[in-house]
């Protein structure tokens, strides 16, 4: 048995990775969010993409660490109807302040944070950025980290278990 646990162990990272989310850090990031993929929806005028994402950052034991972090993104757009798979998105975390703020389980609403679209001219330069969005959310579109869980959550338990390696 203490074979098999070991294995399921050691592979249960490569279940989490996201493969096609690689990035050349700016130097100073303190962690990495990201969404594999999302699901993606549209009412009339309004459009939003919801997922569960993973903030991975180095804690102070030089161990990488990974929570989990439901995220919200959405926009008032053209009118429509439909659900459907979408592509995710990947944040790198600049600021302490944020760092903080999704590790301790705060709720996230980009207009009240400093986000830079990376990688773009002269964006190492705005010393205040919490944070680069490097793909998947344009512009025009708000979000939110630590979005409110679905309500099935509640009977589970609570799934912000944070895991280090």
């Amino acid at each position: 048995m203490k074979p098999y646990l070991t294995l399921l162990l050691l592979l249960a990272p490569l279940a989490w990775g996201q493969g096609e989310m690689t990035h050349n850090l700016p130097q100073g990031a303190l962690g990495v969010f990201s969404v594999g993929k999302m699901n993606q929806g549209e009412l009339i005028w309004l459009r939003g993409r919801v997922g569960d994402g993973r903030y991975t950052h180095m804690n102070e034991q030089g161990q990488h660490c990974t929570l989990s972090v439901p995220v919200a993104v959405g926009q008032i757009g053209d009118s429509g109807l439909g659900i459907e798979e979408a592509a995710g998105l990947s944040i790198i975390v600049m600021s302490d302040k944020l760092n903080h703020a999704l590790l301790s389980g705060e709720r996230i609403i980009s207009d009240q944070w400093q986000f830079v679209f990376w990688p773009r001219e002269g964006a190492e330069e705005i010393p205040q950025a919490d944070g680069y969005i490097v793909q998947g959310i344009e512009a025009e579109e708000s979000f939110v980290l630590n979005s409110k869980r679905r309500w099935v959550s509640w009977l589970s338990g609570d799934s912000r278990l944070l895991r280090c390696w």
